[in-house]
């Protein structure tokens, strides 16, 4: 889509994300679109850049964002090499000037930008070169390691604001310097119950689960770090007189590893196991299943599919892994489970399927807890709040 330039009195705020992919929108994305969602409705223009075509921009232009994709460099090396940390941001601050990205800022003249992710670098530094207010939206936790050390100098060398979605993200930030780091955890949408009982009703009849079905949700990209093979082989000592399903849904990742899964799961003998692929939105799927599993082995962020599924009164069960120890109150609002710990995963499931009464009880403090912590709203009013502090330092 072609960009108008902004009127002199036109604030435009830009919305920088790292990825696109043309079957899902990823957590980081989601959270943008989100942000980008409070923005319009504080009547400013916002403008989605993105490095490739996806999914992702199609909904920012649905959402009335005006988006351009434009191809730019990412600290890939955060995730596959972090040793090359140094020299690749090195190189990004090379060629950072005259680069398309830096042309389309300077043609656009943004109020503000927000960037998400830390692999996510180039926009802050050419924002800082043009003396542009900028945000760093960061969803990784980044260790204080000898090979990070060049990245957590860059984020806490740049950006006029910090942003993190949990406190596990700003400890891992803070050990490395003393800039402030704002909390602005994910909002989540809180549908009415009576919508989602009903919608449930016609979702598990279409799918031919009966109440006393029990339906296990798992959803994520496809590889070793996101336990769905810990998930399979939890459920393999599962048992019930009632049909049990396992529904996984989610982009592959790592091939061989997807593959490992699929001959996994054929030794669930009491389970019936269903790969969904990647769905562009799950939220039927997600209101229709009695509980999601979370089984994480990487440090995760703030995961967006907890969260929507408490706002839905779905049981969470999950890995004790970064943020969903801040988001899980474990034996209240899900079971958390040590890493790895895949006897323990498959006991916490087995007695969520024997006790239905504890698992709806469980589900419902965890909608209480996502109304009263996690509301789009709260998130709203804390951008809100962000954007007026900025008008005092800058043009926004």
């Amino acid at each position: 889509m072609n960009i108008s330039a902004p009127s002199a009195s036109e604030r435009v705020v830009m919305l920088i994300s790292h990825h696109a992919h043309p079957e899902i929108v990823t957590g980081a994305e989601k959270v943008l679109l989100m942000l980008g969602a409070a923005l319009l409705e504080m009547r400013l223009k916002v403008v989605w850049i993105s490095p490739g075509p996806g999914l992702s921009v199609v909904r920012a232009d649905q959402m009335g964002m005006e988006s351009r994709i434009i191809p730019f460099p990412l600290l890939w090396s955060f995730i596959y090499s972090p040793g090359r940390l140094g020299d690749e941001i090195g190189m990004l601050q090379m060629r950072a000037e005259g680069s398309l990205l830096d042309q389309a800022i300077a043609e656009i003249s943004p109020s503000l930008i927000i960037a998400n992710s830390a692999i996510n670098a180039f926009p802050l530094v050419i924002a800082q070169k043009r003396k542009i207010p900028v945000w760093w939206y960061i969803h990784e936790t980044v260790p204080s390691k000898p090979e990070t050390l060049p990245l957590l100098a860059l984020i806490h060398g740049h950006g006029d604001r910090i942003l993190v979605p949990s406190a596990i993200i700003a400890q891992s930030l803070a050990s490395a310097g003393q800039r402030q780091i704002d909390l602005l955890p994910y909002g989540v949408v809180i549908l009415d119950h009576l919508f989602v009982r009903e919608r449930r009703k016609v979702v598990r009849q279409t799918l031919s689960w009966t109440d006393s079905d029990a339906v296990i949700g798992w959803f994520g990209s496809i590889y070793a770090g996101k336990g769905l093979i810990e998930l399979i082989r939890a459920c393999r000592s599962l048992k019930s007189q009632e049909k049990i399903v396992l529904l996984a849904a989610g982009n592959i990742g790592d091939d061989d590893y997807f593959r490992m899964c699929q001959e996994e799961a054929k030794w669930m003998e009491a389970v019936e196991y269903h790969y969904l692929g990647a769905l562009p939105d799950i939220s039927d799927l997600l209101l229709a299943v009695d509980m999601v599993v979370v089984p994480s082995l990487v440090e995760e962020a703030f995961p967006n599919v907890a969260l929507e599924a408490m706002a839905l009164s779905i049981c969470i069960v999950a890995f004790k892994s970064g943020g969903l120890k801040e988001i899980v109150i474990d034996g209240k609002t899900g079971m958390l489970i040590d890493k790895g710990d895949t006897a323990s995963l498959g006991a916490a499931i087995q007695k969520l399927i024997d006790e239905p009464d504890i698992r709806a009880a469980m589900g419902q403090q965890g909608r209480q807890r996502a109304v009263e912590l996690y509301h789009y709203d709260n998130f709203k009013r804390l951008v809100n709040a962000m954007i007026s502090q900025q008008g005092g330092r800058g043009p926004v």
